[in-house]
């Protein structure tokens, strides 16, 4: 074989030799950007590129780079955006819940599984509402709002939810647009008016009973002094039998419009309190001072129980004596010949404000008890008790002269001075209303609240 030959036959196992390698690297190299790609696609780490080759193999990695690169940066933006849309829906104060049209929950936030009565977090996406609540009025409303396919538009409704805790809640139903070939979804964002809706039945309740107590008092006045300017005055006995008639109902609209404006003033703040330390026996020893001749009229017994070890109470002395007054002289009209009234105190440093009270923990307080051996109350009534012009008995509590403002006025004086109160009853039994004020020398626990005296 000549030298020529031998050289072409090398040069061609050459030749051979390195397209195989180049090609088997190509190959490989195609399988990596190809494991890019679907890692890319599913959202999956990708794995490390070696350095682009030359032509256009690394043409193609440099583009496909430059797309890993855009959409990272675009998944990056979408996850910051979902995460701020967590946060907006968690921070809210409405519930909201995101429903497609067979009423499947789509998305939602916390404050729905609550408003809702749901056990924490199972508030699972993707399955029917139907099967997550069991309340009738939402699922009615679900069909209203998915029946027509959102064709309505936007509306709103109330729903009363009897749950552990009751509620009313109002609903906007609102149809979001539909994207192109996607299904119709609707949101619904839920407001909690519960107590929107009670505080509308007591100024409503408020008007009523105004207009109710005030007519009583003015149609007698009003009438009677008819009575005498049409001639009556010329019959001595008669005149003086209607002045007097005219004078107790004057009395009583007196006494009503005073409880209305103390209590107005109390809700508003605008009672000063002058705190300063006060001995529980002598406040109610004063009390019994009061109340002692209508007691003995009556045919009540008075008596005080103070624990010998009960500090001082930090307390406004006229306010506490108005609260004790109205709850002693309540006793006594609602205790039989015979009975007695109980007013005793003690230490209370083992007692924490009940859940809900709006009142600041004190370090320490001092309980103060009315009990009497009257008629009692029954249970359904005790929880509205220190309503404003709630009556038990409404025709007896009239014949008595009380204006229904009593206890409402003893409520607001307590939570003046930064306590509570708790009412306990028995049909035949009686009853104890006690008041937890705070002792003085205590302060606001972990709040350092200062106190002027």
């Amino acid at each position: 074989m000549s030298f020529a030959d031998a050289f072409g036959t090398i040069f061609l196992v050459a030749t051979g030799a390195l397209a195989f390698w180049w090609a088997r690297r190509s190959r490989d190299r195609v399988r990596l950007l190809s494991r890019y790609a679907e890692a890319l696609a599913a959202g999956d780490p990708e794995p490390p590129l070696p350095p682009p080759l030359g032509g256009m193999l690394g043409d193609l990695q440099v583009r496909l780079l430059q797309a890993g690169a855009a959409e990272r940066r675009r998944l990056d933006e979408v996850r910051a955006a979902q995460r701020r849309l967590e946060e907006v829906l968690g921070g809210m104060i409405e519930g909201v819940l995101v429903i497609d049209a067979a009423g499947t929950v789509l998305l939602g936030n916390s404050r729905a599984e609550v408003l809702l009565d749901l056990p924490h977090a199972d508030l699972q996406l993707g399955k029917p509402l139907i099967e997550l609540s069991r309340h009738p009025d939402l699922h009615e409303l679900v069909r209203e709002v998915t029946s027509d396919g959102g064709e309505a538009g936007a509306f709103v409704r109330d729903l009363h939810l009897d749950g552990t805790k009751p509620l009313v809640l109002q609903v906007t139903a609102t149809p979001m647009p539909t994207p192109p070939g996607g299904s119709r979804s609707f949101i619904l964002v839920f407001h909690d008016v519960s107590d929107m809706k009670r505080l509308e039945r007591i100024r409503r309740d408020f008007v009523a009973n105004v207009s109710h107590e005030l007519r009583t008092p003015l149609a007698a006045i009003g009438g009677y002094a008819e009575t005498l300017l049409g001639g009556a005055l010329d019959d001595t006995q008669h005149a003086r039998r209607f002045l007097g008639i005219i004078e107790r109902h004057t009395v009583r609209l007196g006494r009503l419009v005073d409880d209305l404006l103390t209590l107005s003033d109390l809700e508003l703040g605008r009672t000063e309190l002058r705190r300063v330390a006060l001995q529980a026996d002598d406040v109610v020893e004063t009390t019994f001072e009061v109340l002692r001749n209508r007691a003995d009229q009556a045919g009540i017994a008075l008596s005080q129980e103070v624990a010998p070890d009960t500090p001082p109470l930090d307390a406004d002395e006229d306010r506490l004596e108005q609260a004790l007054v109205n709850l002693v002289d309540n006793a006594i009209k609602y205790t039989p010949h015979g009975g007695q009234v109980t007013v005793s105190a003690r230490a209370a440093t083992d007692v924490r404000p009940p859940d809900g009270a709006g009142v600041t923990p004190q370090d320490g307080y001092v309980e103060i008890a009315v009990a009497d051996t009257g008629i009692g109350v029954p249970s359904e009534d005790l929880p509205r008790l220190t309503e404003r012009f709630y009556r038990v008995d409404k025709a007896r509590s009239r014949e008595l002269g009380g204006t229904g403002l009593g206890l409402a006025i003893v409520k607001h004086i307590v939570h003046a001075h930064g306590g509570w109160l708790r009412i306990d009853s028995e049909l035949g039994r009686g009853t104890t209303v006690r008041l937890y004020l705070p002792r003085f020398g205590g302060a606001a626990v972990d709040l350092g609240l200062h106190r002027s005296t």
